[in-house]
């Protein structure tokens, strides 16, 4: 009898202690999930906010320039969130080949006045663009060409006289020759 009780005791301690250790992993585990999406939610503002302090402005009276700050995420943050896995696999690299992630959508349209070749033909052509519809058989050719130059600055966080030292941060400069093209949406990430 007495040994049923030793035999029943261990038993309810083995599986008191098999509870408390499962308890501990899934409190573990959660608070490893709250980590991570503190962690992704400080990285989604961070992205959020350098987006709200991109600006344009122009050169040569007619020439847009995006700036924009660039956004510096660590690898393993990059690998959680930010990668583009199904491109990367695609293009068979592996993920701890990429140095940074440049996204960015572009626009183009305008408004033009086609010359009349002959009754059944318009045209028109720039430096940029050409635009030919033919009547009869009502097929609109074009083509559109662009040139984007794109330039990564670094942002001193001293400057005294002609002097500048210690690194700030990093800006993209995005400047658009095209005047039928916008710049729509830029994302620039670098992986640390």
């Amino acid at each position: 009898m007495i040994s049923k009780l030793v035999d029943l005791k261990v038993v309810l301690l083995f599986l008191l202690s098999v509870l408390i250790l499962f308890g501990g992993f899934l409190c573990c585990d959660n608070r490893e999930n709250r980590v991570l999406k503190d962690r992704v939610r400080e990285l989604e503002l961070r992205l959020a906010e350098s987006r709200q302090k991109a600006d344009t402005f122009y050169i040569h009276d007619s020439i847009p320039v995006w700036r924009e700050k660039i956004v510096e995420v660590d690898k393993t943050d990059y690998k959680k969130v930010f990668a583009d896995r199904e491109l990367i696999k695609e293009l068979q690299l592996k993920l701890s080949q990429v140095e940074s992630e440049h996204q960015m959508l572009l626009s183009t349209g305008d408004s033009v006045v086609l010359n009349e070749v002959n009754d059944s033909l318009l045209t028109y052509s720039d430096k940029w663009i050409d635009f030919s519809y033919e009547l009869r058989s009502r097929v609109l050719d074009w083509e559109v060409r662009d040139s984007l130059t794109i330039l990564v600055t670094k942002v001193y966080k001293h400057k005294f006289l002609w002097f500048r030292w210690g690194k700030k941060g990093e800006e993209v400069y995005i400047v658009n020759h095209n005047p039928h093209s916008k710049v729509k949406y830029n994302r620039y990430i670098k992986v640390k």
